[in-house]
């Protein structure tokens, strides 16, 4: 039987992302398995060519202890990563050999299971954000041995109450916030920090918590620019160096009605780039710099903003996501010797390190409880929100 073994990364990097992938490797090997790193995520699977094995080395790496041994040291991938989701391969990603050029869309799970066998993967371990691990649950349900580990900075995985990354993106936010304060208060005036995108508020009021921000928007609710930069004027003035603090979600937006009234401030596009400020169309583009630029006109004074998002995603990870990645390493493998797929490794606060049904992670979507953990009319997160960290 085979004793190899594929690992693929997919999703935004996060902070011990590479030390998981050593681990796994290390723990892999010795337990006799032969660990082999795919590049760029599903990416390297969807552009292998079983009928060429000439292109192997394109695509995926044997991974030895020594070629690991620093990685953990440095942030990104060192697999490399993709955002796609295979089933669902526009024109200009599917492969010539595919010859599905004429498709509108491809879906490739079918050769992506060919390539698993071909390859003789006796399993594949998907390290990845909650679209990642949703092609992973499928590609189990068609019969794909898989071990997937949760990671992303957004911690909005089900069936897991840690994600890999996590801890390290709070504590980097936190650091970055309070940073900026000190040029807020230099400058005394109102600063917007853009956290990541995401459809939940949910690390970012942990983030905008933990930092003291004056406010925070998330893309739950929608807020109303007059009223929040009434209340960030009313912060700024009793703030001995005279600033104020907002925190946003890139996904928060304003009401609908209020946008219209200030149309005309959207008809530019926004900084150096070529992006229009009227984001309407996906409501995830700029939503800190969209704030800004209503309070600026709203206040009549200069606000600036801040996106941290990438900022989130590099630097050395924490204690906490080093042990993450370390013990949700151990636990993959654990489930491979036992022959257990279609599994995920998780962190639960009641069992600890364990392991859940991967098909959980097709539910829907986690979502913070508004009622108990959001000030709507105020703009901040309720105390009781610490209780869900």
């Amino acid at each position: 039987m085979s004793k190899r073994v594929a690992i693929l990364t997919g999703g935004g990097d996060v902070p011990g992302l590479n030390m998981c992938i050593k681990s796994l490797v290390y723990q892999l090997i010795d337990s006799t398995y032969e660990p082999i790193g795919v590049r760029k995520g599903w990416q390297g699977m969807i552009n292998y060519n079983p009928a060429d094995p000439s292109a192997y080395s394109e695509h995926f790496i044997e991974l030895t202890k020594n070629m690991v041994r620093s990685i953990d040291r440095t942030p990104g991938s060192f697999l490399h990563s993709s955002r796609l989701d295979p089933r669902k391969l526009g024109p200009e990603l599917v492969p010539e050999f595919m010859d599905a050029k004429d498709l509108e869309y491809h879906d490739s799970t079918d050769h992506i299971l060919q390539v698993i066998t071909a390859l003789g993967f006796q399993a594949v371990i998907v390290l990845g954000d909650d679209d990642m691990l949703d092609f992973a649950a499928h590609l189990s349900q068609e019969g794909a041995p898989v071990v997937a580990i949760p990671k992303t900075i957004h911690n909005n995985i089900l069936g897991t109450d840690y994600t890999l990354g996590f801890s390290t993106g709070l504590a980097r936010g936190v650091s970055l916030i309070h940073e900026l304060r000190a040029l807020a208060g230099s400058r005394e005036q109102i600063l917007v920090v853009e956290t990541f995108a995401a459809q939940s508020g949910y690390s970012t009021l942990l983030m905008s918590w933990l930092a003291g921000a004056d406010r925070t928007i998330i893309p739950e609710v929608e807020y109303d620019p007059e009223r929040l930069a009434y209340l960030l004027l009313q912060d700024k003035s009793q703030t001995p160096a005279n600033y104020a603090v907002l925190v946003a979600t890139d996904g928060s937006r304003p009401e609908p009605g209020k946008l219209d009234k200030y149309a005309d401030l959207f008809s530019e596009p926004a900084g150096n780039t070529d992006m229009p400020l009227n984001f309407l169309g996906n409501g995830m583009l700029g939503s800190g710099l969209i704030a800004a630029k209503l309070l600026s006109h709203i206040c009549g004074e200069e606000v600036f903003s801040q996106p941290l998002t990438y900022m989130l995603r590099s630097g050395s990870p924490d204690g906490q996501d080093l042990l993450g990645a370390a013990n949700f390493a151990l636990t993959a493998v654990h489930l491979i010797n036992q022959g257990r797929f279609g599994r995920m490794t998780a962190f639960v606060q009641e069992k600890m390190w364990t392991d859940v049904d991967l098909e959980v992670v097709l539910g829907d979507a986690k979502t913070i409880d508004i009622a108990k953990w959001y000030d709507q009319e105020r703009y901040v997160p309720k105390l009781s929100l610490i209780w869900s960290a």
